[in-house]
């Protein structure tokens, strides 16, 4: 079936709004570094300024670390509760169960109606895989990492307060809080032997497992930056010179730094914008942020091309 040549020019035009040149890339390149510094001189988040947010987490695994320890990633539509024992030779053994966020808690009106639902899961899997750590009240409380992929402002390793909701969560009582206390709150009213002993970004938890898992001595490798393209897009490293640290405390300590990239540009100065872009941002939960996300992740490629689509019937 063909077109017709007044569908073949509106296709055409559709196609050249979405390509991208060679010279472009630079230009993006070399504006995305500028935007990583200005970031991390940046004090405070601001809407325009690539958020390059101090995770606390002030060295890189070696490898050698042991011991039984927990994780809970929440980075999406789905939830994961793990246990990792580290082996202390660059491996380790993991279980692993995964829960999907009910639609209704992703929008709920408290933030207690999707923590607690996180806790219990939780509890289920202790019950699950180490029911003995689940019911011995007098031993160690499992320590437990919370990966919260969503962007925060952490004033420590185990503090960190939500900035704004992203990937189509919209809990307006939970911005401003810090979710630590929230999750550790809920786990409390259960009586889990659990504390949460750290938050971190997913990219985050990516450098350290590439990092623990690589043995630089045989791979002649070592690892630099901890990337996610998946439901949104992200990336952390470690960086040595942090300039809004070092104002603020007379000295510069080296950490990693979650760039919460996804929101590199958000004023459009370089990044390409096309009317299915506006429309799919306008029925976000947080218009006019995580504008770069929003052009090239797994959560809006898809409601990108089915706006085009509708387009295309309506001109059809």
């Amino acid at each position: 079936m063909s077109l017709s040549p007044k569908l073949e020019e509106i296709v055409s035009s559709i196609e050249k709004s979405f390509e991208i040149k060679d010279d472009f890339l630079v230009k993006a390149t070399e504006y995305f570094i500028e935007s990583m510094n200005v970031g991390l001189e940046s004090p405070k988040p601001s809407k325009d300024v690539m958020p390059m947010i101090p995770t606390y987490v002030t060295s890189i695994p070696t490898g050698k670390e042991v011991g039984l320890y927990l994780a809970a990633d929440l980075g999406g539509t789905n939830f994961r509760v793990c246990s990792i024992d580290l082996k202390g030779d660059h491996t380790f053994s993991m279980k692993q169960s995964k829960y999907r966020i009910p639609v209704d808690l992703m929008k709920a009106e408290k933030s207690n109606d999707l923590f607690g639902f996180l806790a219990k899961k939780v509890q289920s899997f202790l019950l699950e895989n180490h029911s003995e750590a689940c019911t011995a009240k007098n031993t160690e409380p499992l320590k437990l990492g919370f990966t919260f992929s969503f962007p925060v402002n952490q004033t420590a390793l185990n503090r960190g307060t939500l900035i704004r909701w992203t990937k189509g969560f919209d809990i307006p009582d939970t911005v401003d809080r810090d979710v630590v206390e929230l999750l550790q709150a809920n786990l409390t009213i259960l009586e889990v032997n659990v504390k949460v002993v750290a938050i971190a970004n997913d990219t985050v938890g990516t450098l350290l497992t590439a990092a623990y898992s690589n043995d630089s001595a045989k791979t002649n490798r070592n690892t630099i930056i901890g990337c996610i393209f998946g439901t949104g897009t992200n990336g952390a490293y470690f960086e040595s010179k942090i300039p809004k640290l070092s104002s603020s405390t007379g000295k510069s300590q080296g950490m990693v730094i979650n760039t919460e990239w996804g929101s590199f540009d958000n004023g459009l100065k370089i990044l390409p914008s096309t009317e299915f872009d506006e429309i799919v941002d306008s029925e976000t939960a947080n218009p006019g942020y995580h504008l770069f996300e929003k052009r090239i992740s797994g959560m809006f490629l898809g409601e990108i091309l089915r706006v085009a689509l509708i387009h295309l019937f309506k001109k059809g």
